[in-house]
């Protein structure tokens, strides 16, 4: 196939035009003979993605949805965590997508709050915010917030001179102004000296002044300029909102997860907690298929169950950054994870396990410095032994295990794709991408209870542009059976035995390794258990850890 030809079939299959067994057709003499790909044709390749991936960012609902707005904006999910966010809220906060409540100075209880006011009403509300290194004596941000319910989203950007009553009743519920210090305080937005505001309000100087010094203190503001600044922001702030909010459902989740990071080797790692803290500490190592306890019932049992549940970001998902070529991913992998429980003084956990993820938690086993109680493994795939494994998958899921294994650069091509079809389908469909013709995962997936994690989970995995999944390749056609083979604690393998991805019988493979691992089929379900069986997964973990003294919460 000429370079125009390839070139045009890779944007027919990035708009849906065109399948990826297309593409892998087109490319099969340089899968046969794992040839490199030609310097030129690599170029013309990479600057016809570029393109693709500029057209489908501006499609991205969530990216639409912050840069509506001048102003800076942000978008959060109902978790509380950084979604999508403008030029302006990047550089006013000093922050990226995926950062948390943390990065804005904002404490759960006034998240909560925040939510509780959308919940009770209609129209945008208010939230204070600081910028990193600010103090007790630092003027807030003020950031107003609306709440979309198609997307599952909460929309903040800066507080810009009027506001309607929803805003008014906000400032009297956030700093607790009264009726007339918050007309006082549009006065002075408007410029009004305290002897105009006298004249306005009938009252003598020396009463107003005593109420700008009240006004001032609940602020936080230092002069009458910066609470005249703070409150003149509403008018553009309001004048730039486009979007009308939605009432937040009464019984909206607010079961939180706070966002955390830490730095090893001058790289970023990603990490999330959730559950009830203080409670038996649980690693959670997420696959590339359902985020990392971005789905409400995985926090809400987490909690019922009493369990800390430590959910590390791996390589390339989130925000933990790619580990270097020259480095073993896996070895990288669990110095990533030894270097999140070493921050919190956490020797001892059990592991709860998605897909690929096994493969780091076996290899936990040989690290010193970490004790582990068993591992609870979710739809995992044995060590591809025979190419037959593979040929089973679904095409759309086998052809970037065969792409790996024949030649990097397909493997990279082919994930850069995925992704520009994740950001053409958009928060609420990009699950198709994995799931579309495959049953009983598809029906699973679109079900309206599951919706809010589908969305949440959607920025964890196009972040970095899949370069988690490419990652995750680099380690499934590695041989790791030998990890298997010395486990002397429990093992389980909760799988669907409708997994289209890893046939039931494949199971064997484990097995034949092992005699002693514990599978547990589940009739009925697919790789989505680990979603529509929340309860019994979590069960499983809190069974293996219920001898286990808790440790102190730092």
């Amino acid at each position: 196939m000429s370079d125009n030809n390839l070139k045009e079939l890779i944007s027919a299959v990035a708009a849906r035009r065109a399948e990826f067994a297309d593409l892998i057709v087109a490319l099969a003499p340089d899968l046969s003979s794992q040839a490199i790909l030609p310097t030129d044709l690599a170029l013309e390749l990479s600057t016809a993605l570029h393109d693709l991936e500029e057209r489908a960012t501006g499609h991205d609902p969530l990216y639409r949805l912050v840069n509506d707005h001048t102003a800076p904006a942000l978008a959060l999910n109902e978790s509380g965590q950084v979604v999508a966010l403008n030029v302006g809220a990047a550089q006013l906060f000093d922050m990226q997508s995926g950062d948390g409540l943390v990065a804005l100075g904002i404490s759960p209880e006034a998240f909560h709050q925040f939510k509780e006011r959308l919940a009770s009403t209609q129209g945008p509300t208010l939230l204070k915010a600081y910028r990193k290194g600010s103090d007790e004596h630092t003027l807030p941000l003020i950031l107003v917030g609306m709440y979309q319910q198609k997307l599952k989203t909460f929309v903040l950007n800066a507080l810009q001179q009027h506001w309607p009553e929803s805003i008014d009743l906000a400032f009297a519920d956030v700093f607790g102004l009264s009726a007339s210090e918050r007309h006082i305080l549009a006065l002075l937005s408007r410029g009004c000296s305290s002897e105009e505001i006298a004249e306005e309000r009938g009252s003598s100087v020396a009463t107003v002044r005593q109420q700008i010094k009240s006004l001032l203190q609940k602020l936080g503001a230092k002069s009458q300029v910066q609470a005249a600044t703070m409150a003149a922001s509403a008018a553009t702030a309001m004048d730039t909102v486009k979007t009308k909010g939605d009432l937040l459902s009464a019984y909206y989740d607010d079961y939180p997860m706070s966002i955390h990071e830490v730095v090893r080797d001058h790289r970023r790692i990603g990490w999330r907690r959730f559950g009830r803290p203080g409670g038996q500490p649980v690693l959670f190592l997420h696959g590339p298929s359902f985020g990392a306890g971005d789905f409400p019932d995985e926090r809400r049992l987490a909690a019922q169950f009493g369990l800390d549940v430590i959910a590390v970001e791996r390589a390339g998902y989130g925000r933990t950054e790619p580990s270097d070529k020259s480095e073993d991913p896996l070895e990288s992998q669990c110095h990533d994870i030894l270097a999140v429980l070493e921050t919190l003084s956490i020797s001892r956990v059990t592991i709860l396990s998605h897909e690929v993820a096994l493969i780091p938690a076996l290899a936990l086993l040989k690290q010193p410095g970490i004790d582990i109680n068993g591992i609870v493994s979710v739809s995992a795939a044995p060590p591809f032994k025979e190419l037959e494994q593979i040929n089973a998958m679904p095409a759309h899921q086998a052809i970037f295990i065969q792409a790996a294994r024949h030649a990097p650069w397909l493997a990279r091509l082919l994930i850069r794709l995925l992704i520009l079809r994740m950001r053409k389908l958009g928060p609420e469909q990009w699950p198709k991408v994995i799931f579309e013709g495959v049953e009983p995962d598809e029906h699973v997936i679109r079900k309206n209870s599951l919706k809010q994690g589908v969305i949440a989970a959607y920025g964890f995995y196009v972040n970095q542009l899949g370069a988690g999944y490419l990652e995750d390749l680099r380690i499934m056609i590695q041989d790791w059976g030998h990890l298997l083979e010395t486990p002397n604690l429990p093992l389980t393998l909760i799988h669907g035995d409708c997994n289209a991805s890893t046939p039931a019988h494949h199971l064997d493979i484990f097995r034949s390794i092992n005699p002693n691992i514990t599978i547990e089929l589940i009739a009925g379900e697919g790789l989505t258990l680990a979603v529509s069986q929340t309860e019994r997964l979590y069960h499983a973990v809190a069974a293996l850890s219920e001898h286990q003294p808790p440790l102190a919460i730092l």
